[in-house]
């Protein structure tokens, strides 16, 4: 099952050890989703990378090797692949811009996003795309563990 992944739960998985973390360990294991993101995941982690390097308590072989286990998991798509679908993920999120290449992604592959905001899953309650939060998403491996 292909999901979105959005760069706060990425993000969330590098600073704690939380539900986020939960879900990339298990799918390490056990293979559930194919997580997917846009290419552009890649420079917003560039750009967080020194304050987020900061706030862990990790090294930085350790916090080098965390991004690349979570990164390994997740295949970036190239804007190109979805670019039909940014005029209308902007028409769906007017007022929550940062969010828009997720959504296009996630239209164009008729799937999940993988995202702990809040605003972004009330914004879409009503559409046929869903947002799956940390905990809901480590729910989908209760028959598995």
């Amino acid at each position: 099952m292909k999901v979105v992944a959005d760069v706060n739960i990425v993000l969330s998985s590098l600073l704690t050890k939380g539900n986020s973390s939960k879900v990339f360990n298990l799918n390490y294991i056990f293979s559930k989703f194919d997580f997917i993101s846009p290419d552009f995941i890649l420079e917003e982690l560039a750009k967080h990378k020194e304050e987020f390097f900061k706030r862990t308590k990790l090294s930085e072989y350790e916090f080098n090797e965390t991004i690349e286990f979570l990164l390994e998991q997740i295949t970036i798509v190239p804007r190109s692949e979805f670019s039909d679908f940014l005029q209308k993920a902007r028409e769906m999120l007017p007022n929550h811009l940062k969010d828009i290449q997720y959504l296009a992604l996630a239209l164009r592959f008729n799937c999940p996003i993988f995202s702990g905001d809040k605003t972004l899953k009330e914004l879409l309650s009503s559409s046929n795309i869903k947002v799956f939060p940390p905990r809901e998403m480590l729910s989908k491996f209760e028959t598995e563990i």
